[in-house]
């Protein structure tokens, strides 16, 4: 299985997109209020410096996936015990990302249809993307979708401009201040940087020599997307009425109406958050199937697929609803992500420089 680095630039796009328009846009409304976009952007740069870390570390350890170059740095059993929590982490990331997501087009578009046959279509289509040829096929399925969701959002971004007012972004920074604009852009800072999927997704990359310069690229149009939809949703409803709103960038495409001929607009952003939920939850499915067969010495890593879908799909349905979404969005920015986002990859780079020193 191989990746190009236009495939790369896509993946990072197209998965990271979707999730943060739907997931992160509220949560920092909340605490920064009108300064949101502020915390996208200070979030963004850390992102950039976290992907700049992961890459880096990957690098070192060409066509090595996370699993592999942890055996060769710290041993047998220490190296399967570093990768433990991320297989945990990806499995629940599939499973809060596509209760989400279900729970999202249950609200909006099939209210009268259970919510279980939903989860279990979702899971299903999923299980096909990676089943049928793996990474490559997701590659490929995002450079498709991708430039159709950039296209389809900045067209929104424009015909959404008449509803823009510009005093919801006032006073700027005063109520704020630095510490709550900081606090809002940590866990984007995490979503920016690609879910640790880059410590196991740049092995496959054919081009190791690009691979760098493509994830910046993939992760600056992200961070260039979510800061302007942020922007538009401050600038639609003021900060009270978006830090209430469950989806406030959804909420504002709706009210696109020009001369009564223009309507509707919020069913091609569904269209397209469609593409991406599904790329990325089938991103991170191959990804916790793929380091799962290499953790338990499993050659053909489809065969972890039929423990990985039932288990996935528990999971879901057993989420009890928007409740846990909170509890998960805590639990994942105070432990998770300093511990798999930060220190475990910062502790493997140095080991790897002094080694390579040595």
């Amino acid at each position: 299985m191989k990746l190009s680095g236009t495939q790369l630039v896509w993946i990072m796009v197209t998965t990271e997109i979707a999730a943060m328009l739907g997931l992160r846009i509220t949560p920092a409304i909340q605490v920064a209020k009108q300064d949101a976009w502020l915390s996208m952007i200070v979030g963004g740069i850390i992102g950039v410096a976290l992907t700049f870390l992961v890459v880096h570390l990957c690098i070192l350890h060409p066509n090595q996936t996370l699993f592999q170059f942890s055996q060769a740095l710290l041993g047998k059993w220490l190296g399967r015990l570093i990768v433990l929590p991320y297989l945990v982490s990806w499995y629940i990331l599939t499973a809060v990302l596509l209760r989400a997501f279900a729970d999202f087009i249950h609200l909006i578009l099939l209210n009268k249809t259970p919510l279980w046959i939903i989860i279990l279509l979702l899971i299903g289509l999923v299980t096909y993307l990676s089943y049928s040829s793996g990474i490559t096929g997701i590659g490929r399925f995002c450079e498709l979708v991708g430039p159709i969701i950039i296209l389809t959002l900045i067209v929104s971004f424009i015909l959404i401009v008449q509803n823009l007012e510009m005093h919801h972004l006032l006073p700027f920074y005063a109520d704020s201040e630095w510490m709550n604009i900081l606090k809002g852009s940590i866990a984007p800072a995490f979503w920016f940087s690609g879910q640790f999927v880059l410590l196991v997704i740049v092995s496959f990359v054919q081009n190791t020599k690009k691979v760098l310069s493509k994830s910046i690229l993939g992760v600056g149009i992200t961070i260039f997307i979510i800061v302007t939809a942020t922007l538009i949703s401050l600038l639609v409803f003021g900060p009270n009425l978006s830090a209430k709103l469950r989806f406030p960038y959804f909420s504002a495409v709706r009210t696109i109406d020009i001369l009564n001929f223009i309507q509707n607009a919020d069913l091609f952003v569904l269209f397209i958050l469609v593409f991406g939920v599904i790329a990325q939850a089938s991103l991170y499915f191959f990804i916790a199937s793929y380091e799962m067969a290499n953790w338990i010495n499993v050659k053909d890593w489809r065969r972890i697929i039929w423990f990985s879908a039932p288990a996935i799909a528990i999971i879901t349905i057993l989420i009890p609803g928007a409740s846990a979404f909170t509890l998960f969005d805590e639990f994942w920015t105070t432990v998770v992500f300093p511990v798999c986002g930060i220190g475990i990859p910062l502790f493997l780079w140095t080991i790897s420089a002094v080694k390579k020193k040595a």
